[in-house]
C-alpha cells in the first residue's frame, strides 16, 4: 500500500476557460490562482485542494451527472436560494439541466450543467450525520464566509468538498482505494463508497454503474507522496504488480516543475496522478 501525504487536486476538463471560470467564481465562490496555457488553477478559500481546470476546446465531451463536483452550503434554506439565483441566471452564464432541490444520500442539493460539459452540485447536509458513521458529512470549515464575501446572491458556497466518479463495484472499489492507494472510508451504502485522506475532509464519491461513461486521463485526481523516491518507488511495484492489482494503464514517471510523478488508471478504468 501506498502512503499518501495529501489528496492534494482535482483535474477537471471544460470546453473553454472564458465561459466556464466565471461558473466557479462567481457562482461558486473560487478565486483562480494561476492560469497560463490553457490551464488554469482554481482554490475555493475554505477548502486546501485545488481544482486544475485544463481547456479542452469543443470537441471536448460532456461529463454524465455522475462525474461532478460539489460544493457544500451551511443551511438547508441556502439551497433554495441558490437553486432561485442560478435559475434565473442561467442564461448570463450558459447554464442548463438545472434540478428543483432534491434528496439524495442524506444530503439536500440542486445540480447544473455548466457550458464547459460538467455537472456541478450545491448540496447541504446535516452535520450531525457524522455521529452515525457518515464522517463526510462533517463540516469543512473552521471560518465561515459571509454574506458580505460572497454578497447578493441569498447563499454562500463555504467548501468544495468532493468529486464524483464510477465504478464498476463499489466492494472492490472500496478495498483497492483503502488497500492500495491508502484512503480511508468516509461512509457508503449499497452502490456508493466515499473515500478520503484521513487528514483532510474532502472526498470522492464512487457510484456503481452497468453502463459506464469512461473519462480522460485529464479529468483526474492526484495523491502526493512525501518524496520523487516514494513516487519511484510506487511506480515500481506498480509495474511488478500491475495485473494483481488490476490497474489497467500505467504511465512512467516525469519530471514536471521539479517533481517526480506519473499517471494509472485504476480496477475501475479512472485516471489518478501520483506526485511527489
Amino acid at each position: 500500500m501506498i502512503q499518501p501525504i495529501g489528496l492534494t487536486s482535482g483535474h477537471y476538463e471544460c470546453r473553454s476557460l472564458a465561459e466556464t471560470l466565471p461558473v466557479l467564481t462567481d457562482l461558486l465562490a473560487m478565486t483562480v490562482e494561476h492560469q497560463a496555457d490553457g490551464i488554469a488553477t482554481l482554490k475555493h478559500p475554505n477548502t486546501a485542494w485545488r481544482l486544475i481546470v485544463h481547456e479542452g476546446g469543443a470537441a471536448a465531451p460532456e461529463k454524465t451527472f455522475d462525474n461532478h463536483y460539489g460544493f457544500r452550503v451551511d443551511s438547508h434554506k441556502e439551497v433554495a436560494a441558490a437553486w432561485q439565483y442560478i435559475d434565473a441566471h442561467k442564461d448570463q452564464y450558459r447554464l442548463s439541466k438545472i434540478t428543483k432541490p432534491q434528496k439524495a444520500h442524506f444530503a439536500y442539493s440542486i445540480y447544473f450543467l455548466e457550458p464547459g460539459g460538467n455537472h456541478l452540485e450545491i448540496e447541504y447536509y446535516n452535520p450531525g450525520g457524522s455521529l452515525h458513521g457518515r464522517s463526510h458529512t462533517a463540516g469543512h470549515w473552521e471560518n465561515p464566509l459571509s454574506s458580505e464575501q460572497f454578497p447578493n446572491r441569498g447563499y454562500v458556497p463555504q467548501a468544495l468538498t468532493h468529486g464524483t466518479l464510477q465504478c464498476d463495484d463499489a466492494e472492490k472499489t472500496k478495498n483497492f482505494h483503502t488497500q492500495v492507494l491508502g484512503l480511508e472510508l468516509a461512509g457508503g451504502m449499497n452502490e456508493a463508497v466515499y473515500i478520503k485522506h484521513a487528514a483532510t475532509p474532502w472526498y470522492i464519491v464512487m457510484l456503481a454503474r452497468s453502463a459506464r461513461q469512461y473519462l480522460a486521463p485529464v479529468n483526474r485526481f492526484t495523491l502526493q507522496l512525501a518524496s520523487a523516491e516514494a513516487v519511484e518507488r510506487a511506480n515500481q511495484e506498480f509495474t511488478r504488480r500491475k495485473s494483481e492489482l488490476a490497474i489497467h494503464e500505467l504511465g512512467k514517471v516525469e519530471d514536471s516543475a521539479g517533481r517526480a510523478n506519473f499517471i494509472f488508471s485504476d480496477l475501475d478504468k479512472n485516471w489518478w496522478e501520483l506526485t511527489s
